[in-house]
């Protein structure tokens, strides 16, 4: 028998707040650089971003996705062994963000909680976790891993990429351990890491250290995009993925669906192209909602099943990359 880990149940939350390209190319006028701005929402792929409102958080809107993750499953609260919250823009750093989400949805018997930080390859990287403790320990059944993300108050008015291109949101994804016959479900992972581009991204930009000294600026105390040339996506990320399948004997014809990163849509085209395969089967949902981090591969994942359903064997691939960078990828059989 195999203890296989299931996807029970995806939810997600958007903020109401709807900001469209029009406004981006506006703002940047400001600063002589509209056309620039332009060519690069067209090049990633964008259209409407959603932000959240002053009374929302990224504990708020982790507290709705986790909630619509249960709704959808049909799992009720009591039914968690364990809660992982993953965020780069967490609301506290104490107590734990999975504790609050604990206690806000009142899961009472998840007694395992705890944060996690991998940027924008979170919520992934969750999933490879709670996968290996529901593989190896009697004691966990059902894990609830919530991602979220609120980045505009973190982004600088001056940052082309951070402010214009990105949106906050949350994400939520419970997984259940079931004893079977074949093995299928959350089936293994592979990871990269290439940290020449260590400096390109940093939040805070003057460090945890120097957060609270009045000598620093508002600007110094958010997210710093450097400039770098980002072309490395495609050819890394089909060269994971062609190399995961190939540990279980696969090849990229036979997924039915990439649910990828949703930073940019034409270096997802690239990375479809590479992989020869059609781009109608990399969901894209990055002109919907924004770039919205780590939760960008699941929200993805939770609007395809909102309109289609996939068949027992299918098989699914979650990629992403984050800031320094690094990459992970899953590989998942109905």
């Amino acid at each position: 028998m195999f203890k296989n880990v299931h996807i029970a149940g995806v939810g997600s939350y958007h903020p109401q707040n709807q900001i469209d390209n029009q406004y981006y190319i506006d703002h940047f006028k400001a600063y002589n650089a509209s056309e620039h701005a332009s060519a690069l929402l067209h090049k990633l792929g964008r259209e409407i971003r959603t932000l959240a409102s002053e009374e929302e958080t990224s504990l708020t809107m982790a507290v709705n996705a986790a909630k619509a993750a249960l709704h959808n499953s049909g799992i009720r609260t009591e039914e968690l062994d364990m809660i992982i919250s993953v965020s780069d823009t967490p609301e506290y750093l104490s107590p734990c963000c999975a504790l609050l989400i604990k206690n806000q949805i009142k899961a009472v018997n998840a007694h395992a909680v705890f944060d996690m930080n991998a940027n924008c390859i979170g919520m992934l990287t969750a999933m490879d976790t709670a996968a290996r403790y529901l593989k190896t320990d009697v004691k966990f059944n059902k894990v609830l891993i919530v991602g979220s993300l609120l980045i505009s108050p973190q982004a600088r008015k001056d940052d082309m990429v951070a402010y214009a291109c990105t949106g906050d949101g949350a994400a939520a994804i419970i997984l259940e351990k079931k004893e079977e016959a074949t093995e299928r479900g959350l089936l293994g992972s592979r990871m990269f890491t290439d940290d020449t581009y260590y400096w390109s991204i940093t939040m805070p930009a003057c460090g945890m250290s120097k957060i609270s000294s009045e000598t620093v600026s508002t600007d110094e105390r958010k997210m710093l995009w450097k400039p770098f040339d980002f072309d490395f996506l495609s050819g890394k990320w089909s060269e994971l993925i062609t190399n995961l399948l190939a540990d279980f004997r696969y090849t990229p014809k036979q997924v039915t669906q990439y649910f990828m990163s949703q930073f940019s849509k034409t270096d997802l085209e690239l990375t479809m192209r590479q992989l020869n395969t059609d781009m109608s089967r990399a969901f894209y949902i990055g002109d919907k909602y924004g770039y919205t981090g780590c939760t960008s591969p699941i929200m993805a994942l939770e609007d395809k099943l909102k309109t289609a359903h996939f068949n027992q064997d299918e098989l699914v691939i979650f990629c992403s990359v984050a800031s320094g960078y690094s990459m992970t990828a899953l590989l998942y059989q109905w």
